[in-house]
């Protein structure tokens, strides 16, 4: 067979680069990669990902958030030393907890995905008048009954100030409602329903946002949150609040049950201090116990609701 001279010899195929601002990064890659095998070592792994989300806190959402939500949130607590009357709980510390976590995690995606819960307020009615009768029927049987046990009936007068308790329910509804629904319903709770029955994570979360309200239990001098009916009574509002947070899918819905019943309570509770304050609160804690009871019994202790997004995006439904 005749030898092909060298003008005939085909030349290796080369390699097509990218164009432009391409082809000299990836010289440049190349370069580097050629640097590092010399030196018997390899590339580090980036940890920042396209988007700006952080490797670690991806892979670390629930922890990071709860220590942040505690952290920020008890900041003044040692002021309380100094003056007893101050608050001893920052209430945006969840809601500020949520978005920075949720920004770290994923970016600026994930963060309006979590801020865009805050515009879910087209929902049915129904949703609206549980979140906003429940309490205020919890609270007002509550009385009720204590009454009917033998306490003197509470002295709310023929005006008991409804400008005010509007007043006092649209400020809860921002600074209660909305900081702290924002971080646990809106954020917490989706990331704890993804690998957990609805009921086990409702009932954790409850006794994490239980935990978070420790400042106010021990700083309080008049003892107007007795600690064990308070902690079942926030146990069993975790689960009525993660029913109507599954079955609505709306963050606002939650803030109104949460307005509703802090706006109920003061215009009850302290009508009624004094020795049958504590049977008020175990009536309260009680009855709540007992609807929670009834939304499993009804709902189902996998989903608490008929329907759930069993697959939400890194837990923001």
């Amino acid at each position: 067979m005749a030898q092909q001279s060298p003008a005939e010899q085909p030349m290796p195929a080369r390699r097509a680069l990218p164009a432009g601002g391409g082809r000299r990064r990836a010289r440049k890659e190349a370069a580097r990669h050629r640097t590092l095998s010399q030196r018997g070592t390899k590339p580090r792994r980036r940890t920042i990902g396209p988007r700006g989300a952080l490797a670690w806190p991806a892979g670390h959402r629930l922890p990071l958030f709860f220590a942040l939500a505690f952290a920020i949130s008890w900041l003044l607590w040692p002021l309380t030393l100094l003056n007893p009357n101050s608050s001893p709980l920052i209430p945006f510390g969840p809601a500020l907890a949520a978005a920075i976590t949720a920004y770290l995690a994923g970016g600026k995606a994930e963060l309006l995905r979590l801020l865009r819960q805050l515009a879910r307020w087209r929902v049915a009615g129904r949703w609206y008048a549980a979140a906003a009768g429940l309490p205020c029927l919890l609270v007002a049987v509550s009385a009720g009954l204590t009454v009917s046990g033998g306490a003197p009936a509470p002295e709310l007068g023929p005006n008991p100030g409804w400008f005010m308790l509007l007043g006092t329910f649209a400020f809860t509804l921002v600074a209660v409602g909305l900081f702290e629904e924002l971080g646990w319903r809106g954020y917490a709770l989706p990331l704890l329903q993804q690998n957990r029955p609805s009921l086990s994570a409702a009932l954790l979360l409850g006794l994490v946002w239980a935990a978070w309200h420790l400042p106010e239990l021990l700083s309080d001098p008049t003892g107007q949150r007795p600690p064990l009916p308070f902690l079942l009574m926030v146990l069993a509002q975790s689960v009525l609040l993660a029913w109507l947070y599954n079955s609505s899918g709306s963050v606002p819905v939650c803030m109104v049950f949460h307005a509703a019943f802090n706006t109920s309570g003061t215009l009850v509770f302290p009508a009624m201090l004094g020795p049958d304050y504590l049977t008020l609160w175990w009536t309260v804690a009680l009855l709540h116990v007992l609807a929670a009871l009834v939304v499993i019994a009804v709902a189902g202790p996998l989903r608490l609701a008929r329907t759930l997004d069993t697959n939400p995006s890194h837990g923001i439904t």
